[in-house]
């Protein structure tokens, strides 16, 4: 909570003076210090949600209710942006903000929460003073690596679009407003919102990794249509969706394209989290001979560090990376050659074998009209440790 606080307080007093500053020195200064303010969120929060929810796939389903509203907040965000800058000015959308964020240093600090339930060996492994949490060595497998590209990747995807994609919905839509412009912006994350309820669903089916898979494909399609959609793309690729700047079909593809933006990305982001995390607690598990609940709090800290310093990354280099492409191979050779890269990195998803532990799990909520009479614990069911394995155990349906 504390660690929270900590960083939505040094958020909102950031975001209030890149708002008072006017030189491109104190621009660049206080997003650094916003960069840095957001470390202790998300790494708290995902935290907290591990050690809270800790059934199989529980972690899962809280990610995605995070991801549904972490994208109402980006499809809300733009437009408010823009209508804000229209009546106040540029100071106003950030001292707009910076109020949210102390409202939320209150609300994290007193809210009262209840003590998750623990089972007999978190607890005594919360009581050791000596308990070491896992480390990176402790995590790092062959699948946990192939996972965390698209940790970096889509974050990088979209820092791409931030300095160029108002420029590309200008030359394709013509002359429009600011809060135009930042409704278009905030599209992509209008399906997500839904999508993102869905994909425990789907990963409950299938698993995680076959889910973002399927999403850095349909990214890869996305965003070789983005490029081909605008209106240099014939002059710079050599082929292009040439339809007229600002005609009906051009505004019809660029609402389509920007809502494949976000069911894309949503299929390829939403699983990295709860993917990373069910791996490394079953490796721990597995070695220590411990329960899910526990090897979950001792290896949520480095998997929720790991995560986010990878999409810490792909929020840096993206921007910078689709500046630079954009001023050499313009908006169209810029997203032609990343779509190709995600092909590329989908494909290798696609023919690496992945061990069985990967597979789907029982889902964590059974249907009501089931009752299961049995002398193990859904949890054990799902506990791959040989002592666990080893045992018979008779139940009933």
């Amino acid at each position: 909570r504390v660690a929270l606080a900590s960083g939505l307080l040094l958020l909102a007093c950031s975001s209030l003076m890149f708002g008072l500053s006017d030189t491109v020195s104190g621009w660049f200064f206080w997003r650094a210090v916003q960069g840095a303010a957001t470390a202790p969120i998300y790494s708290s929060v995902a935290v907290m949600f591990a050690n809270t929810f800790h059934g199989p796939g529980e972690f899962a389903w809280v990610n995605g209710i995070q991801e549904a509203m972490a994208n109402i907040g980006f499809a809300v965000g733009p437009t408010m942006g823009g209508i804000l800058f229209q009546w106040g000015g540029f100071f106003a959308p950030f001292a707009v903000s910076a109020v949210g964020h102390l409202l939320f240093v209150a609300f994290s600090l007193f809210a009262p929460t209840g003590a998750p339930p623990v089972d007999d060996q978190l607890e005594s492994l919360l009581d050791d003073e000596e308990v070491v949490v896992a480390g990176l060595r402790d995590i790092l497998t062959k699948e946990i690596l192939l996972i965390i590209p698209a940790g970096i990747i889509i974050p990088g995807f979209f820092g791409s679009l931030d300095p160029v994609y108002a420029g590309h919905l200008l030359d394709s839509l013509g002359d429009i407003s600011e809060s135009t412009i930042g409704s278009l912006m905030g599209l992509p994350a209008v399906p997500s919102v839904g999508l993102a309820l869905a994909v425990p669903f789907l990963m409950e089916k299938y698993s995680g990794h076959k889910v973002m898979t399927f999403g850095i494909l349909l990214v890869s399609l996305t965003s070789i249509l983005l490029g081909l959609s605008d209106p240099s793309a014939v002059e710079i690729v050599g082929w292009g969706l040439t339809l007229e700047p600002g005609s009906r079909g051009q505004w019809v593809l660029q609402v389509t394209l920007g809502l494949f933006v976000g069911s894309a990305s949503v299929f390829g982001w939403t699983p990295v989290m709860p993917d990373m995390m069910e791996k490394a607690a079953k490796q721990v598990a597995d070695r220590r001979g411990i329960s899910m609940q526990a090897a979950t709090a001792i290896v949520s800290p480095a998997v929720s560090s790991l995560f986010n310093a990878g999409a810490a990354i792909g929020e840096a280099v993206g921007p910078i990376g689709g500046g630079m492409l954009m001023a050499r191979i313009g908006f169209a050779g810029t997203y032609v050659l990343l779509g190709l890269v995600f092909l590329i990195y989908g494909l290798a998803l696609v023919m690496v074998p992945w061990s069985r532990s990967t597979e789907p799990h029982l889902p964590y909520r059974l249907p009501a009209a089931t009752r299961l009479r049995t002398a193990v614990s859904v949890q054990d069911l799902n506990d791959p440790s040989p002592a666990v394995r080893r045992t018979p155990r008779a139940f009933s349906v």
